[in-house]
Order: structure tokens, then C-alpha cells, then sequence
């Protein structure tokens, strides 16, 4: 009985512990899927300049890591 309750808390702690993924994992299935879908498509139309896209993704990158 006390195993099972050890063995409950040890379960509980390792999902705790689990990384969340990131909304673009979620929705897109990764942080390239949403790249390749809606980003270079807007800079091929001139939507969005890409020398600041850079940054942008890589500071999304950064924060999907952390």
C-alpha cells in the first residue's frame, strides 16, 4: 500500500516535470511547420520583411529552448 502510494508520487512528479510544448508545437506541430506556412509565404509576397523575421524566429527559438 505505501509502495503504491510512493510509486503515485513518483508518476505525479516525472508528468510535472515534462516540458510543456509551445504553442506552435501545438498547433503547427513545430516552430518550422508555422515558418514554412505562414512566414516565408508572407515574405515571398513582400509581407514581411525577412532581415527582421530573423531575429524574430530565432528569439522564438530561444524562448521555445528556455
Amino acid at each position: 500500500m505505501i509502495f503504491r502510494a510512493l510509486q503515485h508520487g513518483v508518476e505525479k512528479l516525472e508528468t510535472v516535470r515534462k516540458p510543456r510544448p509551445s504553442p506552435f508545437v501545438i498547433w503547427f506541430g513545430s516552430l518550422d511547420a508555422f515558418v514554412d506556412t505562414f512566414l516565408v509565404p508572407g515574405i515571398q509576397s513582400g509581407l514581411f520583411d525577412p532581415f527582421e523575421l530573423i531575429d524574430i524566429v530565432a528569439a522564438i527559438r530561444r524562448w521555445e529552448k528556455d
